[in-house]
């Protein structure tokens, strides 16, 4: 009944999410990008707000991306976020995370996955990319030990060098954060 449940709640999250972040309906008809206006150096800031933590319900956080082309014709995306929602909220902790995941192409266009399978019946994270007009999506998808699922959504739009991060992250149902922040190409 539990999985029927998870994949229940998964398969709403996806149908609530995707719509409402998904491209305008003259950016669906427009070519995308190539994937190579993503590549390069990116640093900024964004804010992230929360209902469920009361103590930290906006911060701000430092960001950076990173994205390369690989050999196998698809990319390496690693991302670094300076998080500050942890400790005192007068003088908060700071705890850097970072990722790396390299993605090769599936066969759809503008579609890849991560190379390395994960099972998230065992804890590991499931992760997909797709390019829409100029919106660079990467969805995220884990099984907690509590059995709840979690989507995690980053969508990462490129105008010239400039690159805005929208950040969604849900829980068994439940928006946990949401995060909007901006960068601009240093490299």
């Amino acid at each position: 009944m539990k999985a029927v449940r998870t994949a229940t709640l998964l398969c709403l999250a996806i149908a609530l999410v995707t719509p409402a972040l998904a491209a305008s309906p003259a950016a669906k008809h427009s070519k995308p990008l190539d994937i190579r206006a993503f590549y390069g150096e990116w640093q900024g800031a964004a804010e992230a707000r929360s209902e469920a933590d009361e103590d930290f319900s906006t911060t701000n956080r430092d960001i950076a991306v990173s994205m390369k082309p690989t050999d196998l014709g698809g990319f390496v995306l690693s991302w670094s976020t300076l998080q500050r929602q942890k400790g005192d909220p007068q003088a908060p902790t700071e705890v850097l995370k970072s990722t790396a995941v390299e993605f090769i192409p599936t066969a759809e266009a503008n579609r890849w996955q991560a190379k390395t399978k994960a099972n998230v019946y065992e804890g590991g994270i499931l992760y997909w990319a797709r390019l829409d007009a100029d919106t660079l999506t990467i969805s995220t998808f884990t099984i907690g030990k509590d059995g709840k699922p979690e989507l995690q959504t980053y969508r990462r739009k490129v105008t010239a060098n400039k690159m805005r991060l929208e950040f969604s992250n849900i829980k068994d149902g439940e928006v946990v954060r949401v995060v909007s922040g901006n960068l601009t190409k240093t490299q």
